[in-house]
């Protein structure tokens, strides 16, 4: 059998400089697409408080409208109010068909019924699946694949939340975006 000398191929050394080249090819794509990913979680927050912070000017003005922005809570029936939730006790206005109850005319996020909460997710546009709340020393709003680090959230050392200054009256919603 005679050998064909004109058969050309790749020798071994070609092949592993290919392969060489190309993990480190995938190495720098990866670290780019997880930059990426981290800088889309980061703007998402920021779009979720910028959206929260609207909405929150919009509920303020309605209350203004009706005359219930400075009204503390009453007891009983509230002088029959049309925005009173005797059941609750508090006031609400109506956003889209869903009541969102209200304390000195912002949004209300939490307060002793599982409504309340419910209510203000879907005003807000948050789902169960996406964010959790955390009312520890301060109201956050947490996406849920960081349910593990909420003691490093109350602590301060871990920053990629929602987070509310806690003012009744004027409440300030800021993304902390340090460690998306």
């Amino acid at each position: 059998m005679k050998l064909n000398k004109n058969h050309q191929g790749f020798t071994l050394i070609e092949l592993v400089i290919v392969i060489i080249i190309l993990g480190i090819l995938s190495v720098t794509a990866t670290s780019k697409f997880l930059s990426l990913s981290s800088e889309a979680q980061a703007s998402s927050l920021q779009a979720i408080a910028g959206s929260i912070a609207s909405m929150n000017r919009i509920v303020h003005a309605k209350t203004q409208m009706i005359g219930i922005a400075d009204k503390d809570d009453c007891s009983s029936d509230c002088n029959g109010h049309p925005n009173w939730d005797i059941n609750i006790g508090h006031y609400f206005v109506d956003v889209s068909g869903t009541r969102l109850f209200v304390l000195k005319g912002y949004p209300l996020t939490n307060g002793g019924f599982p409504i309340i909460e419910e209510n203000y997710r879907i005003v807000m546009g948050l789902t169960d699946d996406d964010f959790i709340f955390n009312s520890g020393s301060k109201f956050s709003i947490i996406p849920t694949k960081f349910t593990n680090k909420i003691s490093e959230i109350e602590a301060g050392t871990f920053k990629c939340h929602i987070e509310n200054s806690n003012l009744i009256s004027d409440p300030v919603y800021s993304a902390l975006t340090d460690n998306c």
